[in-house]
């Protein structure tokens, strides 16, 4: 089974079967904190939900039938949110777009019996990077113009290259790779050359997000939440949950991280919020299973 689809399966089974085991959120543009987009798994179907800044309520941007929609990314403008949706065997995963309240929903890939997952907008808006296994049984990273066209594969190693995430400044985007030992974050200019490896070692790092200011870059390891400068070294452990955290995404302003924390009974799975040093966990969503957290810069 494709580990992308592993990744997804999982968290629905373990929705329906109140065990959770997860897998590896986005891109901190600089800004004011907005929104946070996120997944929320109900029933047979995933949704692209948001919970707004200093309250607990939730709206849902979109209403699918029968189809599992995660991963949202929003622009560097916070206007455009990029997103999976899948078929609800997974035989088929495209990226989306929608406008920030959940209007004007354009597809962007089309490409039959493949999954294209885990978009990453460009800094300037002007181009998505995101993973496919087209190329399959390897996960590589791609990039594509904003309405789908030009897609370019950067990456060419017979593993697994996903969860791609571009730098502020658009000259580089980080990934997790495991072309070297099992997942480890990696970066790559941002014509997919100079590939240089971060971090090494025996544990699973999953899921790169960069501060909004490019010098830091946090990560999940072995299901806690790190960060690290931008270069790999002074490498920070900031939560220490035991195996249950996952996804972080900078906030714009670079004083907060959201993540995914699993509850102690393995029932849940919401969204949380702490300071960038590690410190004043709050609790943001309170639904079964919410996964994936963006921020939105304002």
């Amino acid at each position: 089974m494709r580990r992308l689809t592993l990744a997804l399966s999982v968290i629905l089974l373990s929705l329906a079967l109140s065990v959770t085991i997860v897998p590896a959120a986005h891109a901190g543009f600089p800004g004011g904190n907005g929104e946070i987009a996120f997944s929320r798994a109900i029933h047979d179907q995933s949704d692209i939900w948001i919970v707004r800044a200093g309250v607990t309520g939730t709206n849902n941007l979109t209403n699918t039938p029968n189809r599992l929609e995660s991963q949202p990314d929003y622009n560097a403008a916070g206007t455009r949110i990029a997103y999976t949706r899948c078929t609800s065997e997974f035989s088929n995963c495209d990226i989306w777009a929608m406008d920030a309240d959940g209007a004007n929903k354009d597809r962007l890939t089309f490409t039959p019996g493949v999954q294209e997952t885990w978009p990453s907008w460009s800094p300037d808006g002007l181009q998505i990077a995101f993973t496919s296994d087209v190329n399959g049984p390897s996960q590589d990273i791609w990039v594509m113009d904003a309405d789908g066209n030009n897609q370019t594969r950067l990456t060419f190693t017979a593993g697994f290259d996903a969860f791609p995430e571009w730098s502020p400044d658009g000259t580089k985007i980080a990934f997790t790779s495991d072309r070297a030992a099992l997942d480890d974050i990696w970066v790559i200019d941002d014509d997919g050359s100079n590939p240089t490896r971060l971090t090494a070692g025996m544990q699973v790092d999953e899921r790169p997000d960069w501060s909004p200011n490019g010098v830091r870059i946090t990560f999940s390891r072995n299901g806690n939440i790190w960060k690290m400068r931008s270069n790999g070294n002074h490498e920070v452990q900031l939560t220490f949950a035991h195996g249950r955290e996952f996804a972080p995404s900078f906030s714009p302003n670079g004083k907060r991280i959201a993540f995914n924390r699993t509850s102690q009974d393995g029932n849940r799975v919401n969204i949380w919020i702490i300071k960038a040093d590690g410190t004043g966990a709050v609790h943001r969503t309170f639904s079964k299973f919410d996964f994936f957290p963006d921020w939105q810069p304002i």
